[in-house]
């Protein structure tokens, strides 16, 4: 009958627009020749050609629409974007009323005239100005003239290159710009621009613009005098924040420098700058270079004995620089102090500060790039107690050698102070601290990064990022603690990372050879251990655990706090489709299940829980809310997966809006589907069904309601407190370690 029905041609017989949204369809549609009677389902669509070519708007329904005699009556409205005054047909598609089959197309589609909507109601007066132009315009819309500019007549004549519009008393007309205008002394390379003047260029961007090829020099300043205090250059500034002379070597690439200073006395310096102002950043020498392997100050001596310096920086103000490198490259080998020495007794870099108070720093670096160095110091004998840095400070309070990092977002390698031993030795060393009293002899502090950060870049071999190792029999060999009075939520006293690829690789691994604890976690109120597995692919664990005893654990956590919001074990997932806590066979709590949120009505002040249903067999539970259609009946679809994991269903309905006593379930579920009857036509029903989990996992394995306690867990309780009885009865009862010493000195 439906096949029958399909192939059908309808009859149009009028089109009233009363205007372009929405409008009024009224039709006239035949089955077999006969006028229709019943409900049906129509579907409207736009396009832009009378057959193919591309919809204009949405899909419009009428679902269920009486039709009497064959005639119909319905409102369409595709929105006031689809009118623009082209062409439009109208194509209409039949189905008979609540059903869930095709549509049957009807054609010819039907021609909309633009007649009976107004083309220009929409743009009026906004985007299409239709008529003569007014004001400083002439013509007429929508292609208007520039005439005149606040009422002054605009010349018509068409300006040249890099001339600009002048008014000339008359009209606005092109001229010259004499901002760009230049002259040049008579017979000379001198220019005069814009208030620059230029040595050899003829548009300078500065005060004095030198440039040159005929020698290697562009600026060369030779004082011939043998004696007294002479200056080949120069350099003085009155500005606290100035600087006396300021070298730059733009070149991107090459060993370039930004100063260069040689002196071939024993007792001389390449370069001296002295910084007179007793306060403020005041800088003796300051050098930059914007090169990834430039200098921005590279000092040489080259006499072979004397006390003689490469660079010599002196600053008598308690927070001055006697030197101060700069490395502004945010990229490349770049470096803020390069120092170096071929001497077996020498010093690459020798920094002292003689003050006695104030924050003195006998060497500071400062590197702004990720992968740059604030100092870098090179001590190229192989033999001898040399030192690439030796820093050393006189102040109770100084410090020997300081290194910083201020890169507003510094690369994962960055380091204030770095340490590398290319040694192939067991015991050589990367960074070497000794203390001979009772303090540290590595001290790492840190904000929010990292206090002390080891790492073993051999490839092979049981390296140790950090080892630590302690002969006294209650010594501790790694000690981690944060001591800040409001840790961060991700602060740890010792965290591991490991960033290789293998299956079994490990962030932190413990061990013990007795019955102690591997790796133990203790909290009063936080969280006792917490694992962070930081790829955003591959299967990560935060924590993993892993017990091959039968009634051992892979991972244990207890918070025995007796209130606060404590974890025995904390998980989280920043994904939306990760776990915070996964497991992959059953799960089980002693206590209630539940759900926890910010309370909707307080959510600065309160959590809004919800708990779990509970019952003795696994249930999976499906709900909604559906309109039944013109004979009180509807279909219900549930997912495609329903009849494979489920069984026993159990159905639940609920009149919404009216009584309906006959309200029933008229097909039970098949192909994932079933069907209610008996209720009120254009009401809704919420329909419940509840069925038994039924996949292949519990299939295998089953469930057990009630279950008979292990042999080794007999006599034993999950809560001992509850019965009772004594906390050593407990399940998982474990006594506490002995606590890490409080060490002498322990920050």
């Amino acid at each position: 009958m439906l096949k029958r029905w399909l192939t059908l041609a309808s009859v149009i017989t009028t089109l009233t627009l009363g205007s372009a949204q929405p409008f009024t369809y009224q039709g006239f549609l035949r089955v077999s020749g006969n006028p229709a009677n019943g409900t049906y389902d129509f579907r409207f669509r736009l396009y832009d050609a009378p057959s193919g070519g591309t919809q204009v708007g949405t899909d419009q329904f009428a679902n269920d629409l009486n039709v009497q005699n064959g005639l119909f009556t319905t409102t369409i409205d595709f929105g006031a974007s689809a009118w623009t005054g082209a062409d439009r047909y109208l194509e209409i598609a039949v189905r008979p009323g609540s059903s869930t089959g095709s549509y049957q197309e009807l054609s010819p589609r039907v021609k909309i005239n633009p007649t009976p909507y107004a083309i220009r109601a929409a743009t009026a007066g906004t985007a299409n100005p239709i008529g003569a132009a007014g004001g400083d315009l002439s013509g007429s819309y929508p292609n208007p003239t520039v005439a005149r500019l606040q009422g002054r007549a605009v010349s018509s004549a068409a300006p040249s290159s890099g001339q600009v519009l002048k008014w000339n008393g008359s009209a606005w007309a092109p001229s010259d710009d004499l901002r760009d205008a230049f002259w040049q002394a008579s017979g000379s390379n001198i220019f005069y621009t814009a208030g620059n003047v230029g040595i050899g260029i003829s548009n300078p961007l500065y005060l004095l613009h030198v440039e040159t090829s005929a020698s290697n020099r562009v600026v060369y300043g030779h004082h011939t005098a043998t004696s007294g205090f002479t200056y080949g250059v120069y350099g003085l500034s009155d500005s606290p924040n100035g600087t006396g002379v300021f070298g730059g070597a733009t070149a991107t690439t090459g060993a370039t420098y930004g100063v260069y200073g040689l002196s071939a006395s024993p007792s001389g310096a390449g370069v001296y700058g002295w910084a007179t102002t007793t306060s403020g950043s005041s800088l003796g020498v300051y050098g930059r270079s914007d090169s990834p392997e430039g200098r921005g100050v590279f000092g040489w001596t080259t006499a072979t004995s004397g006390f003689t310096y490469g660079v010599f920086g002196q600053s008598r103000s308690p927070e001055g620089r006697g030197v101060f490198g700069w490395a502004t490259a945010t990229s490349g080998s770049s470096l803020g102090v390069y120092g170096r020495s071929d001497s077996p007794e020498g010093a690459g870099v020798y920094g002292w500060a003689t003050a006695t108070s104030g924050s003195s720093l006998g060497v500071y670096g400062r590197s702004e790039s990720p992968e740059g160095r604030g100092v870098y110091g090179w001590a190229r004998a192989s033999s001898g107690a040399t030192y690439g840095v030796y820093g050393r400070s006189d102040s109770s309070a100084g410090t020997g050698v300081f290194g910083e990092v201020n890169a507003s977002n510094p690369g994962s390698l960055s380091a204030g102070v770095k340490g590398v031993n290319r040694g192939t030795a067991f015991d050589s060393i990367g960074v070497y601290g000794e203390h001979t009293g009772a303090g540290w002899g590595v001290h790492g502090r840190t904000n929010a990064g990292t206090g002390v950060y080891g790492l073993a870049t051999a490839t092979t071999g049981a390296t140790y990022g950090v080892y630590g190792q302690s002969r006294s029999p209650a010594g501790v060999g790694v000690y981690g603690e944060v001591s800040a009075s409001s840790p961060g939520s991700l602060s740890a006293g010792v965290k591991g990372v490991n960033r290789g690829t293998a299956f079994d690789s490990i962030g932190v691994y413990g061990e013990h050879t007795g019955a102690g604890w591997g790796v133990h976690g203790r909290t009063n109120a936080g969280t006792g251990v917490y694992g962070l597995a930081t790829s955003t692919s591959d299967q990560t664990y935060g924590v993993y655990g892993e017990s091959r005893s039968t009634s051992g654990w892979g991972v244990y956590g207890w918070a025995r706090a007796s209130n606060g919001v404590t974890y025995g074990v904390h998980g989280r997932s920043a994904s939306p489709n990760g776990y915070g806590v996964y497991s992959s066979g059953q799960f089980a709590a002693s206590g209630t299940k539940s759900f926890q949120i910010d309370h909707p009505l307080n959510p600065e002040t309160h959590f809004l829980n919800h708990f779990c249903t509970e019952a003795p067999e696994p249930q999976n539970i499906y709900n909604g809310v559906v309109v039944l259609d013109a004979r009180g009946e509807a279909w219900v679809q549930l997912p495609d997966y329903f009849e494979a994991i489920n069984r026993d269903p159990r159905y639940t309905l609920t009149a919404i809006g009216a009584a309906m006593p006959n309200l029933h379930i008229a097909v039970e579920i098949q192909n994932n589907r079933f069907k209610i009857a008996g209720g009120a036509p254009g009401k809704r029903v919420s329909w419940e069904v509840k069925a038994i989990r039924n996949d292949r996992w519990v299939q295998r394995y089953g469930y057990q309601a009630e279950q008979e306690k292990p042999e080794h867990y007999q006599g034993k309780y999950l809560h001992p407190e509850l019965y009772g009885q004594p906390e050593e009865r407990g399940i998982f009862y474990r006594p506490d370690p002995q606590p890490a010493p409080n060490e002498r000195g322990k920050p």
